[in-house]
């Protein structure tokens, strides 16, 4: 991921995704190893491949011969790119969290302390009704995410938000002291 991933942001989302990710897995009762490095993995050709994302990425994993589970649930996160609806629960839950955990680390961005122990659903619900608000964000995903893995809307944020809790150090969602 990082040989391919400058950013600190692109990183930081990818541990997002991977955190609710595993989080679901153990809720469900799956694999959440699998979980997990499917979630880390599934945008780490976007920033040197956006044109090729994530077609690259999944030729390259296929390559190293990595669990074609992986590869499709990748291919899933991006249907209009690749054709590839999410179909199994793995590509579900990693269509469901990939935009709303975006979206939760906006939400956090824009808190004086930038600590998400200090977001709450409704927070994230209100935000979703602003267009200009993190407008990057594809709303109709997130909805659709969340009726995809058969879950209401307030449900899959408030797990969302409490798995990104439980990584709030390496996601830098600790919060910051406040700006001099």
């Amino acid at each position: 991921m990082e040989t391919h991933t400058p950013s600190d942001s692109l990183r930081r989302h990818m541990l997002a995704v991977e955190a609710c990710m595993r989080t679901y897995a153990e809720q469900n009762g799956e694999d959440a190893e699998l979980w997990g490095i499917t979630g880390l993995l599934h945008d780490f050709d976007y920033e040197q491949h956006p044109d090729e994302h994530p077609l690259w990425g999944m030729n390259l994993l296929e390559q190293m011969g990595t669990d074609p589970l992986i590869v499709r649930a990748i291919a899933s996160h991006y249907p209009e790119k690749t054709g590839t609806a999410p179909q199994s629960a793995l590509e579900r839950h990693l269509f469901a969290c990939d935009e709303l955990s975006g979206f939760i680390t906006a939400v956090t961005y824009v808190r004086p302390s930038r600590d998400i122990h200090e977001v709450e659903v409704k927070s994230v619900l209100k935000k979703l009704k602003t267009p200009a608000f993190a407008a990057g964000v594809n709303r109709e995903d997130v909805h659709n995410g969340a009726a995809l893995i058969g879950m209401p809307l307030e449900d899959h944020i408030a797990n969302c938000i409490l798995a990104m809790r439980a990584a709030a150090e390496p996601l830098g969602l600790a919060g910051s002291p406040a700006s001099t």
